[in-house]
C-alpha cells in the first residue's frame, strides 16, 4: 500500500452540521487511506456528541481533524473549542 500523509480539517459552525454528514465523511477518509470505520467504534458516536453540543451552544461550533501519516491516523473531534475524542489507528 503506497504511503500517505495528509491533513484533511474541517470545522462546522453557525447551523451545525448533520451527524450522518460527518459520519459519511469520516468513513471515506478511512477507506482512502485502508482502513474501515469498524475500526473506530467509537467514533459515530463521538460525532454525534460534537453535533449535539455544538447544537446547544450558541456558537454551533464542531470541528473534526484528520492527519495521516504513513503508519497512522490521526482523527480529533472536538466541539466549540473542547476536546470529545481522539485516537490514533495504526495504517498498513
Amino acid at each position: 500500500m503506497p504511503a500517505h500523509h495528509f491533513y484533511f480539517a474541517l470545522e462546522f459552525s453557525s447551523q451545525g452540521v448533520s451527524a450522518d454528514l460527518l459520519d459519511d465523511l469520516a468513513a471515506h477518509v478511512l477507506t482512502h487511506v485502508g482502513s474501515s470505520k469498524e475500526a473506530v467504534p467509537e467514533l459515530t458516536a463521538s460525532l454525534q456528541k460534537a453535533v449535539a453540543q455544538g447544537s446547544a451552544s450558541a456558537d454551533r461550533r464542531c470541528d473534526v481533524r484528520f492527519h495521516a501519516q504513513p503508519d497512522k491516523l490521526e482523527i480529533v473531534v472536538s466541539s466549540n473549542g473542547g476536546r470529545i475524542w481522539q485516537t490514533s489507528i495504526p495504517l498498513s
